[in-house]
């Protein structure tokens, strides 16, 4: 009777009675607030992540070659090249990426059709002109977040990126001069295909100015001797802007690109090649 007594004095004591209502109101606050609370967004799990983009590049040329005894040289920019041609040079470029966490398998193709007018109609359709750029390599990142956590960086400002990468450049080139007498009683075909194959080394680098706003560059250098190429280097600088397009990463690149090869020096079929222009490009990424 005695410990009754005691527990109901304290149950009716000021401090008994705000202690009691004190605990009620934590557990109904933490209540609510677990009911509010707004679970977080799952990152991805998976290992893999993946991106391809399409771009298109308005390339201008600057060769020297050697023809046998004969040195020859030609320049012009795309829009000089398009004025030349018998038709709008057709081209396409894209570039594809497969990355496991941080390391990555890249292919970029290029490739130029060009056919240029003769310099009187009459004595043919001129040269047509085929050239193709295939890079391809593996890849290593450096610094920043892996291709796989892309979803989780919508609208994030996301860390500086640094690939590091080694590979190959195989060139391949074609041309053909059609001549046609008068009458069209001459009518003569001549053609030549050459290809060739040099190791790449390279890095690439990207900076986030805003969540949207980035800026991006690349340089590779390569070619060692390796199939009489003496020299070949890449380099590109770009800024891009990050969107979504049907729930799909995108991301929209602007820039400029030049790759320079110098081939067989001082041979018989030497050849130094400048191609330059500005390029347009749209990426998807998942």
């Amino acid at each position: 009777m005695l410990l009754i007594w005691k527990r109901q004095i304290m149950l009716h004591s000021p401090f008994a009675r705000f202690f009691v209502l004190t605990l009620i109101a934590t557990a109904l606050f933490s209540t609510s607030a677990q009911s509010q609370e707004i679970p977080e967004k799952p990152t991805n799990s998976s290992h893999w992540g993946f991106n391809l983009t399409s771009y298109l590049w308005l390339s201008g040329t600057d060769i020297n070659a050697t023809i046998g005894s004969k040195n020859k040289s030609a320049r012009g920019s795309f829009i000089d090249i398009a004025d030349k041609s018998r038709r709008f040079p057709l081209g396409f470029s894209g570039r594809f990426e497969a990355h496991y966490d941080k390391f990555a398998f890249y292919l970029d193709g290029n490739y130029m059709n060009i056919k240029l007018r003769p310099k009187f109609d009459r004595l043919g359709e001129g040269i047509n002109s085929e050239t193709g750029i295939m890079d391809y390599g593996l890849m290593y990142r450096v610094l920043g977040a892996n291709a796989s956590e892309i979803q989780n960086y919508q609208g994030k400002q996301r860390p500086a990126m640094l690939d590091v990468y080694a590979g190959a450049r195989t060139i391949w080139m074609g041309s053909s001069l059609t001549v046609s007498g008068p009458l069209g009683v001459v009518n003569r075909t001549s053609k030549t295909n050459t290809s060739f194959t040099s190791p790449v080394i390279g890095a690439r680098a990207a900076y986030d100015l805003t969540p949207n706003w980035f800026v991006l560059a690349d340089a590779n250098i390569g070619g060692f001797g390796a199939q009489t190429v003496q020299l070949t280097s890449n380099l590109l600088g770009a800024v891009g802007y990050r969107t979504s397009i049907f729930n799909v990463p995108t991301s929209i690149e602007a820039g400029y690109k030049a790759l320079y090869y110098n081939v067989d020096k001082n041979g018989a079929s030497a050849a130094q090649v400048w191609l330059n222009g500005p390029f347009l490009g749209v990426t998807g990424h998942w």
